[in-house]
């Protein structure tokens, strides 16, 4: 449990509750979730879908995680926010602050993140962990695997106002962070002698590398109005990491999206691009991505189908992963605050070209060896209070 975090939230909340009456609010949100593939890799044996996410085995602690969310008042002007997170068996539910910060408001449309906060770097990032939320069993993985980062510890600045019947958000944050990420497995499977010589270690499949982010910058426009929302967002950052030797490196996200949820129809849609200097190839190659997806509901029920693809970026890696997925799946809404969802979603890597170990007709995609295709079956129990 990160005891520091939480003692200096109580800290301040003791502090300020000499001063004044403090109001604070407690929610929270849970996902329970199981996964399964029937994947076989060319030689035969059972393959695993990023980093163990789904087996041959059906479990239920990969994505399963519990928050609590704790939000002071201090004053007129001043908020903290904790939230503290327990996950499965990512870290066996230990307790970590994924989000710790004050906020100052200058007026009613203008504020300030000062801490440690979720920039939202793609559509859901900020909150896809609250399963609940969003339609899926979890986004779309072409898309939100290809940016490791968690958090920034720094500044955000948000402007909110309406225009008409819309609402208008602009975020422009900067900080730093600390992260971890796994190994890319083409990455580890490369013989001597391919590009990047020396990144080949099979002994480091499925370990995980750190690295930091300094100088991180970026920006978050969207538009809302009836019928859905519209998004805009970019950061760039410098990126260092022992494990490939990497120092003062630089990458950057960009993407554009769009959600619709009019009468009964349910669309998602987002394209970002992964775009990062030529050292970072063998950990973060330039990936481009996209998904659709589209639903219609029927009462309680949303059922929903989604293609998605992920593909090279402006620079040709042989570590880049390429694959196409379509999912179908269904939400039930269990109450008000509870949706069980199901998904059955059919793989197909792509065998990347310029990659001269892979000469077999199967590709890696986001699985840890070649495939030709298969299933991903998930299931999930999503809960606010």
């Amino acid at each position: 449990m990160n005891i520091r975090v939480i003692s200096l939230f109580l800290a301040v909340l003791g502090f300020a509750s000499n001063l004044q009456a403090v109001e604070v609010d407690i929610s929270g949100y849970a996902t329970f979730a199981g996964a399964f593939t029937n994947a076989k890799t060319t030689t035969g044996s059972n393959a695993v879908y990023v980093n163990g996410l789904a087996t041959e085995d059906l479990k239920f602690d990969q994505q399963t995680h519990l928050g609590l969310q704790i939000a002071a008042t201090v004053s007129d002007k001043i908020d903290m926010t904790v939230v503290l997170q327990a996950d499965g068996s990512k870290n066996n539910y230990n307790v970590n602050a994924q989000w710790a910060y004050a906020t100052y408001r200058f007026n009613e449309d203008l504020s300030v993140r000062m801490g440690k906060y979720k920039a939202t770097f793609y559509m859901v990032s900020d909150y896809k962990e609250v399963g609940y939320a969003y339609p899926w069993v979890r986004p779309p993985l072409e898309v939100y695997s290809t940016n490791p980062i968690e958090a920034f510890t720094g500044l955000d600045l948000v402007y909110q106002t309406d225009i008409r019947n819309m609402s208008l958000l602009l975020e422009v944050f900067a900080g730093s962070g600390d992260h971890t990420s796994k190994y890319i497995p083409s990455t580890t499977d490369a013989p001597t002698g391919t590009p990047y010589n020396g990144l080949g270690d099979t002994t480091k499949k499925g370990q995980t590398i750190d690295f930091d982010t300094p100088n991180a910058k970026g920006f978050n426009l969207s538009l809302s109005g009836e019928i859905g929302t519209f998004r805009l967002g970019y950061f760039e950052t410098g990126v260092n990491s022992a494990a490939f030797g990497i120092h003062d490196a630089f990458g950057s996200f960009g993407g554009i999206g769009f959600n619709i949820d009019w009468r009964n129809l349910v669309v998602y849609s987002e394209y970002i691009v992964r775009d990062t200097a030529a050292n970072l190839a063998g950990a973060f190659p330039d990936q481009n991505a996209y998904y659709i997806t589209t639903g219609y509901r029927m009462g309680k029920y949303l059922p929903y189908i989604t293609y998605a693809n992920l593909s090279k970026g402006k620079d040709d890696s042989p570590y880049s992963q390429l694959q196409s997925s379509i999912a179908v799946g269904l939400r039930t809404e269990v109450s008000d605050a509870a949706a069980l969802k199901f998904e059955i979603m059919t793989v197909t890597p792509k065998k990347n070209a310029s990659a001269g170990f892979n000469t077999t007709t199967a590709g890696y995609g986001l699985f840890d060896n070649p495939v030709k295709s298969g299933t991903v079956a998930s299931v999930t129990f999503d809960v606010i209070f």
